[in-house]
């Protein structure tokens, strides 16, 4: 009810209503409370009695008054007033006013593109229920079951609360059918809470409005932004954004989700002023991008801003064809013995000829000095690569001779070798791949030479497509991307004929960076699934949740036509670890305002209750005329129990307040007690996650390898935590962590200058393709520590007494290898031999490193490793812990290992007695 018996009621300009107004007719009895105040207790008798004259001079400090005073009756009348009006429900704030005196009937839309502010919709609803004031309610949801009759206020409330965002479009036309259907004695009171974007459906909707007299429509002051197909690129993802309305400049992030929801690497993506489309690129290193299960807008929590990537790559199969592959009485001359002896150990060698192996559905198709595919085969090559697959070819001497144009550059007859027109004085090195080449990382052994190429006729795209080089420049390796798969052309032979590339360590890396790669031929089109039921799916603010029963599969050859609907919600479908990916947003989809006037913005209307607000007060109020009776009755401070008055007034302090104290105090004492493991809080919940999972491995490998038991690791806030307590602190780097506040910065200098030792992790790879100054983390390290004192820096040297400490190390991979590790520089060593002085026990105040350590050390809580290090596998994983246990141990030690005691036993361990 918006008004009090029918006068509407403005306090002090702001709009005040009340749900049950007749309560406040008992504040017509606060007079009556006002005189029973008075009088009781009753007003004493003055009597004479002579003997009181004994008593004359002495004086009580325990008094009771004769009478209340009126300031604390009219304090208590002012509690008893504010409880009245509280149990009105109050609320401050104008509700929806309803035109009509019908039926309310709200019209909800609730597919994907309402899930973005849905709380907002949620509190329009809970106003306009409260304003029906026992109407009967009709809600018609437009991506969900239409309603079987009129609801009472209660079951409406239930359902409104329990009503969420759909993974698929609204169906406006399926709304209007439900509207038609009910039959009103009178005219309804219509609400559309719409999404803000049309769909080609609102006319039909609008005009169903105008046939009961119309209706109000609401919409969210910005509209939901979607996520088109994300593209692949040698070195990442390439991601679009959209949004329905140009307007001014908007920035969003993106980012690359893991398979356990943790964000692997974001960007920033940029909508320029009047465009509804931006773009946006994550780069990220192979084995990094293999990971990645989706990617999504941050904070945009909608199924329209999710895409999911087919898990279909996994399963790869390569095919090879090769003009020399019936010398069969030397096998160490052809190219197909040195192409299958790289590439079994990652995918399933298939042999024949082309069109046979297109028939087993390669993913990829390797053609060795195959110069010019037969007509025939030539189209069916082309749709295979158009359709996501993968060509690699190499050349040899029928390629010499010229070539078809399924070659990524255009090529010069005759090549290029020692001894011809065009030769080397000598054999040719590589040149260290570039920042774009999906071979950067990979070290380019000087012992590889090549001695004959085809060359590529010099063009304005020959740079952008070269992937590889050599010293002078040439290429070496060239790609192009045609439609959704790749060409890739090796300018010299698969044998070691013309180079000793496939005799290194370096081809195999190579093709194994190819076929992860490679999409390979999709999950839908490959044999014996001929139908596709889910796996795993998204629900409407894009959260994976768990596959209902009632999600029909889908036909694999109709699969690439499906559109997202109520039957078929966007996921993943296929078998396990063959999945393709079913999204809402496609290349081709806009998304279009909703047009027309007299559209009011989501939360103008909302109505805030004031009832839990005067309760408190109310309380507040009658808590201090308690301590006014008391000190009228003349119980001092001084007379108080100080104990029992300090336990009351912490019963009136903040929950929160309390629980953090406790909760802070119970931390400091275990750190007290037990010498645990500890890493510093980022405030991002992936990273922190993953902190908190490896140094629960690293400790569990203490456990079982030393006498040293940590107990559980905790995280800790450098501005709020005694950091004296942890010997040693990791700190992942990450681009979103905040900058410091100068009491942080101080509470960590204190920190190293006391002895403590900080691991700074700035996890390179893992966030970027490269390592180096440039990577995000080692710029979120200088962001972060350049108000700190760092000691002198070098480059952990052979002798340092962390490869000792526990294993005897020479070097120390983490999740990645390759990395460097950093400590503080060592003074100049005396003259007489004897090893350098330092303080604190000889431990470095700073360790750097870049290989993200955590990630290897990570566990779940039945022990399972949570990624896979790269590239050594589980042997690397096993130097990582060793790095890790020799870590703690010298933060723990400091420099015993340097004493001279222990030279012997290290010198046997070394294998040498010298």
């Amino acid at each position: 009810m918006n008004n009090l018996f029918g006068l509407p009621l403005d306090l002090l300009g702001l709009p005040l209503s009340f749900g049950t107004p007749l309560i406040l007719a008992a504040l017509a009895g606060l007079p009556v409370l006002w005189w029973l105040l008075r009088v009781t207790p009753p007003l004493p008798r003055r009597t004479l009695f002579p003997p009181l004259r004994l008593l004359r001079g002495l004086e009580d400090e325990e008094q009771t008054p004769a009478a209340t005073p009126w300031w604390l009756l009219l304090l208590r009348l002012l509690a008893a007033a504010l409880l009245i009006v509280a149990l009105a429900d109050p609320l401050l704030g104008r509700e929806p006013k309803l035109a009509t005196a019908g039926p309310l009937i709200l019209v909800v839309d609730n597919g994907w593109t309402a899930a973005k502010d849905w709380d907002a919709r949620q509190e329009l609803m809970a106003d306009l229920l409260h304003s029906a004031q026992g109407r009967p309610v009709a809600i018609i949801p437009t991506a969900g079951p239409a309603p079987q009759g009129l609801l009472n206020e209660g079951e409406a409330s239930r359902i409104a609360k329990e009503l969420k965002p759909m993974p698929w479009p609204g169906d406006r036309r399926a709304a209007v059918a439900a509207l038609g259907r009910f039959k009103f004695a009178a005219a309804p009171a219509l609400y559309w809470l719409t999404d803000g974007l049309e769909d080609g459906q609102s006319k039909v909707l609008r005009d169903a409005f105008h046939r009961y007299g119309g209706a109000s429509l609401f919409a969210p002051k910005r509209t939901a932004l979607g996520l088109l197909p994300v593209t692949r690129d040698a070195s990442g993802f390439v991601l679009t954004a959209t949004r329905a309305q140009g307007g001014a400049p908007l920035e969003i992030e993106a980012g690359a989700i893991g398979v356990r929801g943790e964000t692997l690497a974001a960007t920033r993506i940029r909508f320029k002023r009047g465009e509804i489309k931006a773009t946006g690129h994550i780069a990220l290193p192979m084995e990094v991008r293999n990971a990645t299960t989706r990617l999504a807008i941050a904070g945009e929590d909608s199924a329209g801003a999710v895409q999911l990537l087919d898990r279909g790559a996994a399963q790869r199969s390569a095919g090879i064809v090769s003009e020399n592959a019936s010398s069969e009485g030397q096998p160490l001359l052809t190219d197909i013995y040195y192409l299958e002896r790289a590439l079994s150990p990652y995918a399933e060698i298939a042999k024949g000829n082309i069109s046979q192996l297109l028939n087993k559905h390669v993913s990829v198709l390797v053609l060795a000095d195959v110069a010019r595919i037969p007509g025939d085969d030539l189209a069916k090559v082309k749709d295979f690569v158009g359709n996501g697959g993968m060509l690699i070819r190499f050349a040899g001497d029928h390629m010499t001779g010229g070539s078809d144009d399924l070659v990524p550059v255009h090529l010069r007859a005759g090549g290029r070798y020692l001894g011809s027109a065009m030769a080397w004085s000598t054999p040719q090195h590589l040149a260290p791949f570039g920042p774009s080449s999906p071979f950067n990382g990979l070290d380019a052994p000087s012992e590889v030479t090549v001695t004959r190429q085809v060359l590529a006729e010099p063009s304005a795209e020959l740079q952008g497509r070269s992937w590889a080089q050599l010293a002078d420049g040439t290429p070496l390796i060239t790609a192009q991307a045609v439609g959704q798969g790749w060409i890739v052309l090796f300018h010299t032979t698969a044998s070691p004929s013309w180079s000793s590339l496939p005799l290194s360590g370096l081809f195999v890396d190579m093709l194994k960076r190819l076929l992860a790669l490679s999409a390979g031929t999709p999950a839908r089109d490959l044999a014996g699934l001929t139908s596709l039921p889910p796996v795993s799916l998204l629900d409407g603010f894009g959260h994976p949740e768990p596959t209902p029963g009632d999600v029909s599969p889908i036909a694999a050859r109709d699969f690439s036509r499906t559109r997202v609907s109520q039957q078929h919600p966007p996921g993943l479908y296929g078998a396990h670890e063959v999945e393709s990916a079913l999204n809402v947003m496609r290349a081709d989809d806009r998304l279009v305002a909703l047009g027309g006037s007299g559209i009011q913005a989501y939360g103008n209307t909302h109505a805030t209750a004031l009832e839990p607000w005067l309760l408190a007060v109310a309380m507040i109020l009658l808590l201090f005329d308690s301590l006014l009776s008391l000190w009228l009755r003349g119980f001092t401070p001084r007379k108080l129990n100080w104990l029992g008055a300090a336990v009351a007034v912490l019963l009136f302090l903040p929950v929160a307040s309390v629980t953090g104290a406790r909760a802070d105090d119970a931390t400091s004492m275990k750190a007290a007690l037990d010498t645990r493991l500890a890493y510093v809080k980022t405030g991002l919940a992936d990273v922190d996650a993953v902190s908190e999972e490896g140094l629960t491995g690293l400790g569990l490998a203490l456990k079982a390898r030393s006498s040293y038991e940590p107990p559980e690791p905790v995280g800790v806030d450098p501005e709020t935590d005694d950091l004296s307590l942890y010997p040693l602190l990791y700190w992942p780097m990450d681009p979103r962590e905040k900058n410091l506040s100068p009491r942080a910065l101080s509470r960590l200098a204190d920190y190293m200058r006391n002895g403590g030792t900080i691991f700074f992790d700035t996890r390179d790879l893992t966030l970027s393709a490269v390592h180096g100054p440039s990577s995000p983390g080692e710029q979120t390290l200088r962001r972060l520590t350049g108000g700190l004192d760092f000691p002198p820096l070098e480059q952990l040297p052979g002798d340092h007494v962390l490869t000792k400490t526990f294993y005897i190390l020479r070097d120390f991979p983490g999740r990645w290898a390759g990395g460097q590790l950093w400590v503080e520089a060592l003074p100049p060593a005396p003259k007489n031999g004897a090893p350098p002085a330092r303080g604190g026990d000889g431990v470095s105040p700073v360790i750097i490193g870049n290989n993200d350590w955590a990630s290897a050390w990570a566990v779940d809580n039945s022990g399972h490793f949570l990624s896979t290090p790269s590239p050594g596998g589980e042997i690397q994983r096993e130097m990582a812990f060793r790095f890790g246990i020799n870590l703690v141990m010298y933060a723990l030690t400091g420099n015993y290992k340097t004493d001279v005691v222990h030279a012997p036993a290290l010198l046997e361990r070394l294998g040498t007695g010298q």
